[in-house]
């Protein structure tokens, strides 16, 4: 039950508790239609007590002692049977059938007169009367209550099919439109990402409990938005106005360096805080962007271009990166691959991902590329030699700032933004990026762009994001 829907749970409890209720419904009305016919057999009884007292012509016993006559006479009543006894010592004159005569009336009798007896199988009304020096009991069957019962027993076989049908159906159609705006509002919750913050849930006409969670939700939401792009905001401009004391900085130390007056100690410190310098400028300008992707203000340049030439670049580039520690780049790359998408951006993920590969390698190592088409896709994958990434940060390994504490590090220079940039870029262009595989020999990353086909137009020079 656990994973049943709350429209399926709606409707079983529905049910349950329905019948149930059929069932506590049912016993009571049979229960009270017993005891209303016993009510009017008693009725009759004591009815029929007194007119025999009443029609008697004389005083004597005779006229008592013998009352087969009522057993055959026909009327609302099914007697079963009378005791006629003398009060004084309780002789019996006439008894029908012979099993009545040891009939005890009790101490306690209702208004009546009546009594329920048990004899041979059945429940009796009796009642008694005294006059005269006599006592008359007469006894019936509980036949008629019975028959009422059978009577509502056939209804309610009858009705209760069809209440169990009407019931669930019922109970499936009220729980689907109580639900519906629910998963409305759930579908439109889903679509709302960091770049549609400003959609909200329509609002109903109506005052429920529905059109109030709404209105909590769209409270949240304005909050979350407004939250959302002061850190932007923040993150932006606080990007932005690094970027020209940095430049500066860079600058007055790329002059500083070419000075012929420096002393060796003077000259590895210039050396640490260029490349200080130089690691700050490259974050700043990786959160400006990231700040620009999720406010949705980065532009893509988008046209067609031969990816498999800026991968051939890219390898190049990773020869020279790799040189100073010796470590060997191959490269498989199937020629004419073209895709869709901005070259300066695309080639900034290529850069990530071979930086990554060098930076976090071991002496002697190997980073291999490979492009090659697959299923209508590029598919680009970058493996590299090293110590891999451990499984526990695995998952964590595209989110911003994040770094796993193999190596792969501040001291190496990663500033745990490449990737998530890398993310953003490539989902831009409507593709995937992924670590395959990560042991102690080979980590490999894999990157899959939508591939363009011989004579596809591409689309306008350039797109929001």
């Amino acid at each position: 039950m656990k994973n049943w829907s709350l429209r399926t749970k709606l409707t079983f409890w529905s049910v349950i508790f329905s019948t149930l209720a059929l069932l506590v419904f049912g016993a009571s009305v049979a229960i009270e239609l017993y005891s209303d016919q016993n009510e009017i057999t008693q009725k009759l009884l004591a009815a029929e007590v007194g007119m025999i007292f009443r029609n008697r012509t004389d005083n004597s016993e005779h006229e008592l002692d013998n009352l087969a006559w009522l057993m055959e006479r026909k009327g609302p009543l099914h007697l079963y049977g009378y005791v006629l006894r003398r009060s004084k010592d309780g002789s019996v004159l006439g008894a029908k059938p012979s099993q009545l005569a040891h009939v005890r009336i009790p101490k306690s009798l209702n208004k009546r007169n009546c009594f329920t007896h048990s004899l041979g199988g059945r429940r009796l009304q009796i009642c008694a009367s005294t006059q005269e020096g006599m006592t008359l009991l007469l006894a019936a069957t509980d036949e008629e209550a019975m028959d009422a019962l059978s009577e509502l027993l056939d209804s309610y076989l009858f009705a209760y099919p069809i209440v169990l049908l009407v019931v669930p159906l019922g109970s499936w159609w009220i729980a689907r439109q109580t639900f519906k705006p629910i998963v409305k509002i759930t579908n439109t919750a889903a679509a709302i990402t960091a770049d549609r913050l400003g959609d909200r849930m329509p609002v109903p006409a109506t005052n429920d409990e529905i059109g109030c969670h709404i209105r909590v939700l769209n409270d949240m939401l304005d909050r979350l938005q407004r939250s959302f792009e002061q850190a932007n905001r923040f993150t932006a401009d606080a990007a932005h106005e690094l970027r020209t004391p940095l430049t500066i900085m860079r600058g007055q130390l790329e002059d500083a360096l070419r000075s012929e007056h420096l002393t060796p100690e003077q000259e590895e410190l210039l050396v640490d805080l260029l490349e200080e310098t130089t690691g700050l400028q490259k974050i700043s300008d990786n959160l400006l962007l990231l700040a620009r992707f999720d406010t949705g203000k980065s532009t893509l340049r988008v046209q067609a271009i031969d990816f498999s030439a800026l991968v051939e670049e890219a390898r190049e580039d990773a020869e020279l990166l790799a040189s100073p520690k010796q470590i060997r780049i191959s490269a498989e790359i199937a020629p004419g691959i073209r895709v869709n998408g901005d070259a300066v951006m695309l080639r900034r993920v290529l850069v990530n991902l071979i930086d990554n590969a060098v930076k976090f390698n071991i002496s002697d190592g190997e980073v291999r590329l490979a492009l090659r088409p697959d299923k209508g896709q590029a598919l680009l994958t970058v493996a590299n030699t090293g110590h891999g990434i451990p499984a526990h940060h695995q998952n964590s390994l595209f989110k911003r700032f994040s770094r796993p504490d193999n190596g792969r590090n501040r001291e190496a220079g990663g500033s745990g933004l490449g990737l998530s940039l890398s993310r953003e870029i490539v989902v831009a262009h409507k593709g995937q990026i992924e670590l395959t595989s990560s042991d102690a020999q080979w980590t490999k990353f894999s990157v899959r762009l939508p591939l363009l086909a011989a004579g596809t137009q591409p689309p306008k020079p350039s797109a929001k994001v």
